[in-house]
This record gives structure tokens, sequence and C-alpha cells, in this order.
């Protein structure tokens, strides 16, 4: 998720002219993915890519759940469609959802799972459990549940589990390697690791970095909750940058509800303004955090079968930074964006440098003039998926 180091949110500051707005949106996107085959359209619950809840007030920037039901909790696929205005069938070009009906024989991949619920978790389509504490407030009414296959969502979207089962299905020689940068509570790692297990891949090699020490926290248990030995992965309470330092970082006192934060810059003695405004007041208390290299970190491994980035808003100055690595070392990307600009960098420098954009929906943005910054603007983070031409071929059913 931002999961992450970003922004603040508060829901509870959604108007509900604003909530109806936005379940037209997922009308029109309902509309679309109806064209799909009926695996792909059984009812979920929709969740922002990247949540960012506290309870700090603030705008409800990020989030899809302005298409949440009232009294806070998620609206389901059914509600949405009920309560928005009828409206004919969207064409594609009117909808993007970063997938389409050729990309879900990926799913059928994993079928063999058997996901069973678990009271205090919330489980996914392929068993991956979740302790319901260390959820958004907003998700615990799931507790016990077992969520279907994620088209077009659960707690994720799903053009990022797309990118995940690809990274998976590519894997080789027995061996599934992954890294997720701003991992929050390691949800792909984990997720990674129980598909890699359903395709009979044993050797695992696992990489998580999480700056906050709270949200650090839930990903060792999340790990220990699903049968890894956390001790026998790289789990590094620290932040990501392209090189060595140190940085100042947000003091969060409740992590299940807050995505984290990014490194926080300082010039002459003062607070950039711009990440002031980006975490909304999270920044009157911090800690000091190490930041690592990525480039040591794409050392551990001679290649990573995935490496998954959401750094809330650094996701196009770590490629820059380490495009010599990442082109020898890494297979595939999925990549959470911030911001239009951020959508448009990443596609350039790594376009340039020869990877392929398989999958992609960009950030939803509301243009405010009042607003500072794009990344300001961004209601729901984006998502790209890239296959390495140099490590991997294309992958179809």
């Amino acid at each position: 998720m931002a999961r992450r180091a970003g922004r603040f949110l508060g829901v509870s500051d959604l108007s509900r002219e604003v909530a109806q707005l936005r379940q037209q949106v997922q009308a029109l996107e309902r509309a679309s993915i109806a064209r799909l085959p009926p695996a792909a359209t059984e009812p979920t619950l929709a969740r922002p890519r990247a949540p960012f809840l506290s309870t700090v007030s603030g705008g409800a920037r990020r989030l899809r759940a302005a298409t949440r039901a009232a009294g806070g909790r998620l609206a389901s696929d059914d509600e949405i469609g009920r309560s928005a205005p009828q409206m004919a069938s969207a064409t594609p070009g009117e909808t993007y959802a970063g997938y389409s009906a050729e990309d879900l024989w990926v799913f059928d991949l994993f079928s063999a799972a058997r996901p069973q619920p678990t009271p205090g978790f919330v489980t996914d389509f392929l068993g991956t459990r979740t302790r319901t504490s260390s959820l958004w407030d907003t998700v615990r009414n799931l507790d016990g549940q077992v969520m279907g296959r994620p088209v077009p969502h659960d707690l994720f979207e799903a053009v990022e589990w797309v990118g995940l089962l690809k990274a998976v299905a590519g894997a080789r020689d027995g061996r599934f390697a992954a890294m997720e940068l701003g991992a929050g509570w390691g949800p792909w790692l984990v997720a990674g690791a129980k598909a890699a297990n359903l395709r009979g891949l044993e050797d695992l090699r696992l990489l998580g970095v999480e700056a906050d020490p709270g949200r650090f926290a839930l990903m060792r248990q999340h790990f220990l909750d699903n049968g890894l030995d956390p001790d026998q992965h790289g789990l590094i309470c620290a932040a990501v940058g392209v090189e060595k330092g140190h940085a100042r970082w947000p003091r969060i006192t409740d992590p299940a509800n807050a995505g984290g934060a990014r490194p926080v810059r300082e010039a002459n003695g003062q607070l950039d303004e711009g990440d002031e405004a980006y975490m909304q007041g999270a920044m009157h208390d911090f800690i000091d955090v190490d930041i690592v290299p990525f480039t040591e970190l794409l050392a551990r491994e001679p290649v990573w079968d995935l490496v998954h980035i959401d750094v809330q808003g650094w996701e196009a100055k770590l490629c820059a930074g380490c495009l010599e690595p990442l082109g020898a070392r890494v297979r595939s990307l999925v990549i959470g964006t911030h911001s239009r600009r951020i959508d448009g960098e990443v596609i350039e420098i790594l376009h340039g440098a020869g990877w392929v954009l398989e999958n992609e929906k960009p950030t939803r943005f509301h243009f405010d003039a009042t607003q500072a910054s794009l990344e300001l603007m961004t209601e729901v983070d984006g998502v790209q998926v890239w296959r390495n031409p140099r490590l991997s071929e294309p992958l179809s059913a």
C-alpha cells in the first residue's frame, strides 16, 4: 500500500455528493467488466489501492473508498450498481481497468487453492491470511471471510494481482525471489509465497523493506501468520533510496490505519513544504531511519522474479538511479504511482531502457487549482506492470 509511505487521509470528510459521483464511476467500470467471462465478475469488495487512513482530518484523496457506503464500511459491487443511475454499457475506451479478458488466464493457474475462513483474519483467494487487526478500520467487517477471485478487485485492484501472478508464473527452477519496497505489512511478499507454493516453487527468497517501525512489526506478524519464518528472509526496517543515508520519518501511533510516510527532506533547518503538504499534518513528531541503497538490495540475489515498488512518490527516482542493475537482475516490476507526472516519468524511464509495459492503470486525479502539486490532486494510485525482455519471455494461456 503506499503501503507505505504516504498520505494521511480523513475518510469522515467525504461528502455524500462526492460518494455518489464516485459510485457512478464505479458503475461505468462494472459495466465494462461485465463483458468479461463470468468468473471475472464474481462480487468482491473494493479497497483503495493505496489507502492512507488516519484520524488526521483532511481531504478524501486517493480513496477509491469514495465508493464506501454510509457507516464507513465498503460498499459491495451490487450496492454500487443499485445506487448509481442506470447507464448504457461503457465502451472499452471509457473505462481503464488496467487489464483485459486476455489477462485473466493467469488466475486459472492458481485454482487449486482451497482457502478456509479463519476468525480474526481476512483470507484471500490463494489462502493468504491477513490479521484483521492489521487492516484499516473500515474493512474490519470482513473478519472471518474468504475473498473471491479479485476481479475487478478485493482489497487490491486486479491489475496489481495480475502483475504478481505473472511474476510467479514466470519463475524458474523451483525458485521464487521477490522484493517489496514500501512493504507495509508485506501483502505482496506473502501472497507471492502462497502463489509460488501452489506452483510447486519451494525455494523462496523474500525481501521486504518498510521504514515505519509499527508497520514493520505488522509485516513480521504477517509472515508468522502464514507459516513463514521472518528470520529466514530479508525483512529490513529502513527507507530505500538511491544512496545510503539517514532520514526523518513521521512518528505514527496507529500503524494499521496509516500507510506509513515518506522520508522528510530538510534544508537550511526547514522541512520541505511539499513533504509537509503531502502528509497533511503528520509532521509534528519524528524518528530517525536509515536509508538503504536500492542497488545493494538488488545485489542480494542474482535474479529477482518480482520487485514491487510503492514508496509514495520516489518510484521514478529509484528506477532512474538503478537502471543498469534493474535490467541485469529483475524479471518483472510492479510499480505503484502517485501522480500523473510520476506515471509518465516511470514510463519514459523504463521504456527508454527497453522494458515492456504489459499492464497499466494511471492514477485517477481531480484537478484542484488550490493544491500546490499534482500529488495532492491524486484520488486513486496508479499501477504499472513491467516485463524485462532481457530476462523473461511473454506469457500466455
